[in-house]
């Protein structure tokens, strides 16, 4: 797989950035996409980065469940940093593959 570069940009860009759950939901989603649109991959790369699509899962980037995760979603509390959108594409990609 080649380098990611829409992910690596938006490593850069946002690398000190808070997310709430669902702008890193979006986030997640809205990189695969990005990566999977771009012109230079290969028909491999762009299969599995549209399976990855098709698989994205919640579970990449968090897997709480608990009272007070459920609280902090409610009141739109940001905590997802960019390492961890960075870490679900890639892993979210990975298991794609």
């Amino acid at each position: 797989m080649r380098t990611l570069s829409k992910v690596r940009e938006f490593a850069g860009e946002a690398s000190n950035a808070l997310f709430n759950k669902q702008q890193a939901v979006t986030v997640t989603l809205r990189l695969l996409e990005m990566e999977a649109n771009d012109p230079n991959n290969t028909p491999e790369e762009s299969r599995i980065l549209k399976t990855a699509i098709s698989k994205a899962e919640f579970r990449y980037l968090d897997l709480t469940r608990t009272d007070t995760d459920t609280l902090l979603d409610s009141l739109g509390v940001a905590r997802f940093t960019t390492q961890d959108i960075v870490s679900a594409v890639e892993d979210i990609i990975f298991n794609a593959q």
